[in-house]
């Protein structure tokens, strides 16, 4: 059984909405809508602030608000897209402080007799907000009514306009009268304008054109392609007092700008003089229509189509310079201004003037490529994009930089007006008084489009989106163990490779170069009662250094002889401890004090801070062993801990004592305990932080390699609660308590017992009812692990540190390891000094470095921008350190004009990101496959292979494409330096395109090409030939439609055919030729494919997820499909292996498998779960399914069955897989224990709920 989890939600923005959503008309809400959530932002002078998500059940496509029952307030209308389209109403509630969205209705769109929609799948709201219309299938639109802020009525009406491009609601201003403004493709493929009314009384739509819109047919020169989707913006009545003589004052009667061509069309609508004069015209034709008169009638359909067809001049116009519009947004209530933004994120504001009935372009500048817009306030936009990270833009009015600059390139023919035509005495740049065009009412006004330098935007904020994944790679490039996940992501302009890694970002502020050596550290405060530390000491292997922090950036190292503390050997433990008073009746009590206790080698030293001196100074007589004598004169001190009262050593010879502070500054043995073993470390700290004393310490010993856990308890001191062995030396211990209880009863107390092992290994247990638990172990390298605590992002923490760091920190009911960005740790502590506050002093192997530590259970994402270069490829090879990156760059263009789309294939240093070398394919070629090679990649040994393909528009299917071989060379540059090159070893000529490469052995290579899997053999060429290798065709095998997929899976060849289904292969060497072993005949359509060692696992064109493994029968093997689940989205790439580098657990049933990648930004992690296991988590999916639902009612069950074009099956359900982010909502149910029982005594799961609990949390650390 697998089960699917999300590591990196889908971060693509589908559409965004700003609304009322409470009474309070001054608060207002940005609702943003990504593939599977809604986010609630409320609009903050600081900006915006996150209140609520809601995870919705299905893909947002449509967003809209609309009236509630409270005056002034709004709910959320959502659309969810095929294979189960529904809308969704949603009321924003705050209880007890919190947000959230609540459902207030819904009503399901789906009909799985009717065709899906081509062009469109959205739903729109008329004005007023109390009728919406949706539209998901061909010839039928949905009408719902909404009343009292619910949805009311909801019926079907026919559309005769079957291939519906646009559709929107008219500003009518006139009440019950809905009209909807149409725009579609007719059967001569002539893009046609209409308007049909609504008629909630009759339940349908006008059968006769509506009279408030004349029925136009546009130009196939405006609107050439319908690659983009066109879009209707309605626009409402304006009026203007003119003055008096003003004949031209630019008032207008509303109506709709159609966006998507090469112009910018304005469509007023019709007076009540011209309606009633159509009306009047429809009803004679309508009469001669009717007659008995043959040749009457004729007469009447030919005008009829004549009327229909007629080519109708627009009110105003104006030219757009630049690609497909793909969002707008209003930013006025009367619509005068609208900001539009184009597929490669050039945005502009298209403005009526106010002078003439004409309109003006303004460009802005550029952003991202925008899905949707939402002007909010104050000259704030918001942008939301599939293509690159979407943005919080603020619009200046005079130019924001690049003020000699263009601000955006305007293309030859289309004419522009400098900014000097516009006057200055109106609001905005949107003012005019100078008119262009026709002075002839109702006729075309050719509108202006201005030339402006300099770019008006400024980017306020960044939004991490990582969609569309078309490729990805797992890759441990720094040697820490931890991969990092690199994605070739975005799209047109914002290009970009995307490097992803859950780690701690450490922010440094200071460094101290110079010391080695170091074992530990510690800060120091004048009085225990101070807030800021004063002074850090440090401890090498051979002696001691004090440094004292003195001004804001200065740090000075004092002289041993002033410095008050022992500095000529190491220190194994320092810190402020209060003073012990003992009252008359004999009570001990702790008072903050001065005192520093110091435990060396030599014995236990107390030191105070004389404020008269500024300096430190030896108090009392301490404790040394040398000077008490007797049993103790032959032994040191070799380990040793500390709490605020009490201070435990491990003497040499296995004796282990525990102190505390006697009257008089003295130093006072409390009791001993002798072990056969040497003493190697001891942990000492209470499991309360509030109190002074620890009621257990741990002691771990040389040669047996045991850890013991001791109580501190006055009647039994040091008596054993629980050991445990070790396979190696346990070099340093700590019993930490992740929780903030400070007893055994308090239900957040979490007491846990950590291990640094001197190979570098981390061992955790939890502590519980005096026995270890769940022992769980990870690495840390090759490097000796060491444990120390700090206070990181207001929360404590464990630093876990060796070759590599991380910080372990309690979170979703475990202990959580999160990498942080240092390398060769030694020892981090919290500092908080004048000129550091709340920072961390972390001493490495060469430094000493302070700084913060940000974001410990934040993703950290590194953008690689690539512009125009869109990543469609990438390989990483490992012993060259480099990724090979193939990319395709489109020339951005106006709307209509042939794009120019050249391929290059990159080569990036693996650390730095720095491009090395750039291969530009030849004209009219495109990369369409990489691979990475296992040799090492220099000289005649290839390091990647790239497959291309060669575009010609009058090609069906690609024709010609090539397979080189690449590897990377290495040259001397200017000054010495090594510049690494790509050197092409072979290239060879195929008779289509290179879809997918494999690597099957040392030089044989698998190509998917066209229909065909092909095997080449690479062989060394002769001394004089023009490549010193060659690819010469072995076999080929073609016997499928289209193979878009080709894996190596060990011997096996697995083959994915996009319009049919998958195909198992081997290569016989001695009979040199492919052959099959088992194929799948059913009609798949997989998409991406990977292998899983004894079968495949893969992902098709309906957004699921398939699995098959191979069976074996006498004289037959065949592929079974043991699995099938709905994920909702495509995946475009699987990978092999873990995404974290994760604590093994002895009772570990879930193991990583595969990640997979989407083309929402969404990355996801397969795991494989036991048999035995997998029973029990299906039953509870099945008892959760029946209780939990989804925002519009949707049953999970339903939710997560196999897809079809026609919608979910009812035939299949999903099996083999299960859904880890549902089943791991159980961690949160403040009533768990009802779903273990079931309906019935067969449904009731055996397991207990810590045992369930447990599995659970092993899932959630794995993604």
């Amino acid at each position: 059984m697998r089960v699917v989890g999300t590591f990196h939600p889908s971060s693509s923005v589908s559409r965004s909405l700003k609304c009322t959503l409470t009474a309070d008309p001054s608060l207002e809400f940005l609702v943003i809508a990504k593939t599977d959530k809604l986010e609630v932002h409320s609009l903050q002078p600081e900006g915006l602030k996150r209140e609520c998500v809601l995870d919705m059940w299905g893909r947002v496509v449509g967003l809209q608000a609309v009236p509630a029952e409270e005056e002034g307030r709004s709910h959320i209308l959502a659309m969810t897209d095929h294979p189960d389209p529904e809308l969704i109403l949603l009321s924003y509630d705050v209880k007890d402080g919190v947000a959230s969205l609540t459902p207030a209705g819904h009503h399901s769109l789906a009909d799985r007799a009717a065709r899906q929609a081509e062009f469109v799948t959205d739903f729109q709201v008329d004005p007023s907000g109390t009728v919406a219309v949706a539209s998901c299938y061909t010839g039928k639109l949905k009408v719902v009514t909404v009343s009292d802020g619910k949805l009311d009525t909801a019926f079907d009406v026919s559309l005769p306009e079957l291939n519906l491009l646009a559709f929107t609601f008219l500003h009518t201003g006139q009440k019950d009268r809905y009209s909807l403004a149409l725009l579609h493709l007719n059967h001569r493929r002539q893009i046609q304008l209409l308007c049909r009314d609504v008629d909630l009384a009759e339940f349908e739509l006008s059968p006769v054109h509506s009279n408030i819109l004349l029925t136009a047919t546009l130009s196939d020169k405006t609107f050439p392609s319908l690659e983009s989707p066109l879009m209707l913006v309605p626009i409402p009545q304006h009026e203007t007092d003119a003055d008096e003589g003003d004949d031209d004052a630019p008032a207008h009667r509303g109506g709709v700008l159609i966006l998507g061509g090469r112009k910018i069309l304005f469509y007023e609508h019709s007076t009540e003089e011209q309606q009633e004069t159509r009306k009047e015209k429809h009803r004679r034709l309508s009469k001669r229509l009717a007659s008995e008169d043959e040749a009457k009638a004729q007469e009447a359909k030919k005008k009829e189509k004549e009327r229909e067809s007629r080519r109708i001049k627009p009110r105003a116009s104006v030219k757009w310079p630049w690609a497909a519009v793909t969002a707008w947004t209003a930013v006025d209530a009367e619509r005068r201004r609208v900001l539009l933004g184009d597929a490669y994120g050039r945005l502009a504001m298209i403005a009526f003037d106010d002078g003439k009935m004409c309109l003006n372009l303004i460009p802005l500048g550029e952003a991202s490529s925008p899905t949707c817009l939402s002007y909010l306030s104050s000259q704030v936009l918001y942008l939301g994009s599939h293509y690159g990270d979407s943005q919080l833009l603020r619009i200046h009015p005079t130019p924001f930089a690049n003020a000699t600059v263009d601000t955006l390139p305007i293309p030859r023919g289309v004419s522009s007006v400098p900014p000097s035509s516009l006057a200055g005495s109106g609001k905005g740049k949107a003012k005019a008084t100078s008119g262009v065009g026709d002075a002839e009412s109702g006729s075309a006004r050719e509108g202006r489009v201005v030339n402006t330098q300099g770019t008006f935007l400024e980017v306020l904020q960044n939004f991490d989106n990582i969609a569309p994944i078309m490729d990805a790679a797992l890759a441990d490039i720094d040697g820490s163990g931890q991969p990092q996940v690199i994605t070739s992501s975005g799209g047109r302009n914002t290009g970009s490779l995307r490097v992803i890694r859950t780690e701690a970002d450490f922010q440094e502020q200071a460094r101290l170069d110079g010391l080695i050596g170091v074992t530990d550290i510690w800060p120091v405060k004048t009085h225990s009662a101070e807030p800021i530390h004063t002074h850090l000491v440090v401890s090498t292997l051979r002696e001691t250094h004090v440094f004292a922090f003195e001004g804001k950036d200065a740090i000075a190292h004092l002289d041993p002889s002033v410095a008050g503390f022992t500095t000529h050997a190491p220190t194994f433990v320092l810190g402020n401890i209060p003073r012990r008073v003992v009252s008359a009746s004999g009570t001990s009590s702790y008072k903050h004090s001065s005192l520093v206790v110091q435990i060396t080698s030599e014995g236990i030293q107390l030191v105070e801070y004389e404020p008269t001196l500024f300096a430190f100074g030896k108090v009392g007589p301490g404790w040394y062993p040398k000077q008490v004598g007797g049993e103790y004169a032959g032994r040191e001190i070799v380990a040793a801990a500390m709490s605020p009262s009490q201070f435990v050593v491990g003497l040499s010879g296995g004796r282990l004592a525990l102190f505390n502070l006697g009257q008089k500054d003295t130093v006072q043995l409390l009791t001993t305990r002798n072990f056969p073993d040497e003493i190697c470390a001891i942990s000492c700290q209470p499991y309360d932080s509030s109190k002074n004393y620890a009621s257990a310490i741990a002691v771990s010993f040389w040669g047996s390699n045991k850890v013991a856990v001791l109580a501190l308890d006055p009647s039994s001191p040091l008596a054993t609660v629980c050991d445990t062995a070790l396979p190696t030396l346990p070099r340093v211990v700590l019993l930490h308590n992740f929780g903030t209880g400070g007893r055994p009863k308090d239900p957040d107390f979490h007491p846990h017992l950590l291990v640094g092992l001197a190979d570098g290994t981390l061992v955790t247990y939890a502590l519980r009812d005096g026995k270890l638990h769940d022992r769980k172990q990870s690495g840390l390298g090759n490097a000796p692990a060491s444990l120390s605590v700090c206070d990181v992002d207001g929360r404590t923490v464990v630093f876990a540190s060796g070759a590599r760091s991380s910080v372990l920190f309690w979170d979703r009911q475990r202990v959580r390891p999160s990498p942080v960005s240092v390398k060769d740790m030694i020892k981090g502590v919290t500092l908080n000094t004048a000129a550091f506050p709340s920072c961390l002093a972390i001493a490495t192997s060469s430094a000493l470095l302070i700084g913060t530590v940000r974001g410990l259970d934040k993703m950290q994402i590194r953008t690689i921008p690539l512009g125009l270069d869109s990543p469609r490829r990438l390989g990483y090879h490992a012993g060259q350190g480099v990724f090979g990156v193939a990319c395709t760059r489109t020339t951005p263009d106006r709307i209509g004009d042939y794009e120019e789309v050249t391929g290059s294939f990159k080569l990036l240093d693996a650390h730095s990101f720095q491009q090395l070398h750039n291969f530009l394919c030849q004209a009219d070629e495109e990369p369409s496959s990489v691979l990475t090679l296992p040799a090492h990649g220099s000289g005649a040994s290839p390091a990647f292979a790239l497959g291309t393909v060669y575009i010609r528009p009058e090609e069906r299917e690609p024709s010609k494409g090539r397979i080189l071989l690449f590897s990377v060379s290495s040259t001397e540059g200017a000054r010495g330096a090594n510049v690494r090159s790509l050197h092409t070893l072979a290239s060879v000529d195929v008779g289509g395109c290179v879809y997918a490469l494999a690597n099957l052995s040392e030089n044989l290579i698998v190509a998917a090409i066209n229909t065909s899997v092909v095997l080449f053999k690479s062989t060394e060429n002769e001394a004089g030939e023009s490549t010193p290798l060659s690819l010469e065709k072995v076999t080929e095998w073609n016997h499928n439609h289209f193979v878009t997929n080709v894996v190596v899976d060990g011997e096996r060849i697995l083959v994915g055919d996009a319009i049919s289904s998958v195909s198992v292969l081997k290569w016989n060497e001695r009979l040199e030729r492919l052959e099959s072993i088992a194929r799948d005949y059913g009609p798949l359509w997989p998409i991406a494919i990977e292998g899983t060692g004894n079968g495949l696992i893969g992902a098709n064109a309906d957004c699921n997820l398939f699995s098959f493994s191979l069976q074996s029968v006498p004289h037959r093997t065949y592929l079974e499909k043991d699995g099938v689940y709905h994920l909702n989205d495509v995946t475009n790439k699987f990978v092999r292996g873990a995404l974290t580098s994760t604590d093994v657990a002895e009772d570990q049933v879930v193991k990583a498998s595969h990640v997979f990648f989407t083309s929402t930004g969404c990355i996801g992690a397969i795991l494989d779960m036991n048999d035995v296991t997998s029973l029990h988590m299906t039953a509870l999916q099945r008892n959760m399914a029946k209780t939990l639902t989804g925002p519009g009612g949707d049953n999970h069950t339903k939710l997560r069955a196999p897809s079809t074009p026609r919608g979910h099956t009812d035939a299949e359900a999903s099996y083999g897989f299960l859904d880890g982010d549902f089943l791991e909502q159980y961690l949160t149910h403040p009533h768990p224990e009802q779903f273990m029982e079931g309906e019935v005594e067969a449904e009731r799961i055996t397991l207990s709920i810590d045992a369930v609990k447990d599995v659970l949390v092993q899932m959630q650390s794995l993604h």
